[in-house]
């Protein structure tokens, strides 16, 4: 009781404290602080947030959009400067911005000009400004009035500007585009370029749109053999005379500007490069080994017009690998598309650092060829890692410490080998020293990742289109939890992961195979009397899973982009996950070919040990919208359902759902919360798993100051059982009763962003609880009776705090 009033005093104390001190305390006479400025605009297309950045003088910055934290953090400080308290303070905090009227119209120009680029060219800015005190707002007041639209839009090249002989052979009409025109047609080249042009009838001339489409246009040729060429040879040319709030548009093309001995310059016609050879330096460091051409190379391996070089460390990486990596092709064409891919695909083994790609250039019979120079410098090949850290798991604290060991070229193909042995004690007794009470663990793990598809019967043209790795892994854990069970765990499988080569926001993996086994040397005689016989058998005694699983990711948080995106500052980031895995089926399959006859229970036994047999599948969807600079608002939403069938009547433990904890409902700890309206007063964390799973979060993130982050958030969510039990009663899924069930909490949080890692620190209180928690009476023979159930909204019963909050600590956002 005595915490729960210190708590609330502190929170009372620091909302007085906050709006006791002056936010112009350190503002001079005869100024003013500019208390607020903000941009007004009626444009649909248009929001404030695309504007405010360019305003030239803008108010602190407030936390939540509520107060203005910084600054606040700032006045606490005294003026003597001596003591170092009052320099932390302002340091940490933020000086309060003085209000100078200059900016004011250089903020109107810019508003116009940006308007005026996104195609509003009568636009009516008003600065409306007001002063009460020493403090100054004001609101740019936009009326964008119509936008101008474009009435036609033309391609147009003049005959000077390419050579057509070079042309025709070097722009040929996609496939799909002959489809349509014929075999036999031929297109000029400014219908060649016109084909995916991304302006049209109709659409507003925003600037950011022309950039794309010159970006577009660049890419074409850039494609086709045009190196020089940049987007600065593109001009547009808008004709709006006699229309109104219209254009007639035309993209022009110019020459080549060449310059001359004597510093002038002539205009050209844009040439192609042809490349004909491509040297590669893997073992290559400009700062050691000098001038390129003086390399002194240990071995050459000719592969065609390919040359790999090698230096004082040989052969460290098989040429195979490296040519599975080049996408550049001489004999063709210059080709920047290839470059990019290239650079990207040499980027990401592990073994090579540093690449470098650039050409030399000659002439030869009156044509620009080319020799392409890669260099790479190695990386080290072996590396050794550790960790150290801290868990508190309701209240419990534990350690945890882990040695790595990673080698960068197991197999000399930039194979990825990782081995880590981990250990880790949580204490759940008072007795933190006391080492056969408390939670002990400790294991190993290894993954050999393989940078490229290896699967038989793939064609060549789809693994180079891919980024492609295969993953093997193996593990081994020992776990022992005193009062439960004693566990050892031995897990392997097979994995691939694939995305486009083109398309970073979509990645692909297949769990191929899967496969763990569980056994039990010890089950405590008391937890074992709490287990159902169906959960003693299918989760609490030896156990094999083989599965298979495919996950599906997207997201466009990626700095990839195609040519032809528009660019434009990213508002929002999302990422969907959903996968699916099916376990059992060939066990399954075994057990009846071998005429396996099923015991008791109506399962079978392989080895004489049961394998699990169910289809699980799993669906988030997560989203964040930047509000500002400062702030952002992120939300997700989430479901799951796992289903036994065949030879088992109950998913085993490991592989069935949970909620509450620091990526869950917040207001409980990690597996307090459910399923459905079950509760029990010796619950274990069996008892609180379930078959079905659903979370909603939606959380608002704003930066304090220094590196760190407030946050306020409500989550929502449960867990339900398809099948009850009578250790779950009243968990089981109804669809007339699951939606009253949903539990929801709300609480805020802070974070330390120290740029590598978010470390964040959160707190949840209970808003309603689902759980029917009974309410006790002693009946005329003095035995306890339920006398009725507490009421569900926790939110009413503020002074039970440590009944109804949850502390989290953890790494990362939550979602």
């Amino acid at each position: 009781m005595k915490f729960k009033y210190i708590f609330l005093l502190v929170i009372t104390g620091f909302i007085v404290l906050i709006y006791s001190c002056s936010s112009t305390k350190y503002v001079p006479d005869n100024e003013f602080l500019l208390a607020d400025a903000r941009v007004k605009v009626d444009a649909k297309d248009i929001s404030s947030y695309d504007l405010e950045p360019y305003i030239k003088q803008k108010s602190n910055y407030r936390t939540f959009e509520l107060f203005k934290f910084p600054l606040f953090v700032y006045n606490l400080s005294g003026k003597d400067t001596t003591r170092w308290y009052n320099r932390t303070l302002k340091n940490a905090g933020e000086p309060p911005v003085i209000y100078d009227s200059t900016q004011v119209e250089r903020t109107v120009s810019q508003l116009a000009r940006i308007m005026e680029n996104k195609g509003y060219q009568h636009t009516d800015i008003t600065p409306q400004i007001t002063q009460t005190d020493k403090k100054v707002k004001i609101i740019f007041d936009i009326k964008s009035n119509e936008p101008t639209r474009i009435a036609n839009y033309t391609i147009n090249i003049s005959d000077s500007v390419f050579d057509r002989k070079v042309f025709e052979h070097s722009f040929p009409i996609p496939e799909r585009i002959k489809r349509r025109l014929g075999d036999t047609a031929t297109v000029s080249l400014n219908r060649y370029l016109s084909f995916g042009r991304l302006l049209k009838k109709g659409d507003q001339m925003d600037l950011d749109l022309l950039n794309a489409e010159r970006e577009r246009v660049t890419s074409i040729l850039n494609r086709n053999g045009y190196m020089a060429f940049g987007k600065e040879y593109i001009e547009f040319v808008a004709d709006t005379i006699n229309k109104d709030n219209e254009a007639e548009l035309e993209l022009i093309i110019y020459p080549f500007t060449q310059r001359l001995n004597n510093h002038e310059t002539v205009d050209v016609p844009h040439k192609q490069y042809f490349l004909d050879n491509v040297d590669i330096y893997v073992d290559y460091n400009p700062i050691t080994d000098g001038d390129i051409n003086h390399y002194q190379a240990t071995d050459t391996v000719y592969r065609g017009k390919y040359r790999i070089f090698y230096g004082p460390r040989g052969r460290f990486i098989k040429p195979f690998v490296i040519m599975n990596n080049c996408y550049i092709q001489p004999g063709n064409l210059y080709n920047g598309s290839q470059v990019t891919t290239t650079y990207n695909a040499l980027s990401q083994l592990n073994i090579l650092k540093n690449v470098n790609i650039r050409y030399e250039q000659y002439l030869e019979n009156d044509s620009t060829r080319m020799r392409c120079i890669i260099t790479a410098v190695p990386d080290k090949k072996q590396g050794i890692s550790t960790e150290i850290e801290g868990t508190n798991s309701s209240g419990f604290f534990g350690i945890g410490a882990g040695l790595g060991y990673t080698h960068r070229n197991i197999f000399k193909g930039s194979e990825l080998l990782n081995i880590k042995v981990r250990g880790s004690y949580e204490a759940v007794t008072p007795n933190f020293s006391s080492f056969s009470d408390n939670y002990f663990e400790i294991g190993g793990e290894a993954s050999l990742t393989f940078p490229r598809f290896m699967f038989p019967f793939l064609s060549h043209d789809l693994r180079r289109r891919l980024r492609a790795s295969t993953q093997l892994t193996s593990s081994y854990t020992y776990q022992r939890r005193p009062d439960y069970f004693t566990r050892t765990v031995f897990a392997t499988g097979l994995k691939y992961i694939w995305e486009n080569r083109n398309n970073g926001t979509i990645r692909h993996t297949l769990d191929l195979v899967d496969i763990s086994y569980a056994h039990i040397p010890e089950l405590s005689p008391e937890f074992e009397k709490q287990l159902t016989t169906n959960a003693k058998i299918y989760s609490f005694t030896d156990q094999f899973i083989l599965s298979t699983g495919y996950t599906y990711y997207r997201s466009n948080n990626t700095t990839q982009r195609l040519f032809y995106a528009p660019s434009r500052r990213d508002r929002s980031t999302y990422s969907l996950r959903a996968s699916f895995e099916t376990a059992g089926n060939a066990l399954a399959l075994f057990a009846a070919l071998t005429n396996i006859q099923k015991d008791e229970y109506g399962s079978r036994k392989i080895f004489d040990t049961y394998y699990a047999q169910y289809v699980k599948g799993n669906f988030d969807y997560s989203k964040s919208i930047q509000i500002d600079e400062n702030n952002a608002f992120a939300w997700r939403l989430g479901g799951g359902i796992v289903y036994p069938y065949g030879n088992n009547k109950l998913v085993p433990f490991q592989k069935r759902f949970f909620s509450g904890g620091a990526n869950s409902v917040r207001g409980w700890s990690a597996r307090e919360l459910g399923p459905g309206a079950f509760f029990r007063q010796d619950a274990n964390f069996n008892d609180q798993s379930g078959d079905i799973r659903f979370d909603a979060n939606a959380e608002y993130r704003s930066k304090a100051f220094w590196k760190l982050e407030f946050a306020a958030f409500l989550d929502a969510g449960n867990i339900w059982t398809i099948k009850g039990t009578e250790r779950q009663y009243k968990g089981e899924f109804k669809f007339d009763k699951f939606y009253k069930q949903i539990a929801s909490a709300w609480g805020l949080g802070i974070r330390l962003d120290l740029d590598f890692v978010l470390i964040r620190l959160d707190c949840g209180w209970k808003l309603y609880n689902p759980a029917d928690t009974p309410i006790y009476k002693m009946d005329e023979n003095g035995y306890n009776v339920i006398d009725g159930y507490e009421s569900k909204w926790a939110v009413l019963k503020p002074l039970k705090f440590r009944q109804n909050t949850a502390w989290h600590i953890a790494v990362g956002y939550p979602f």
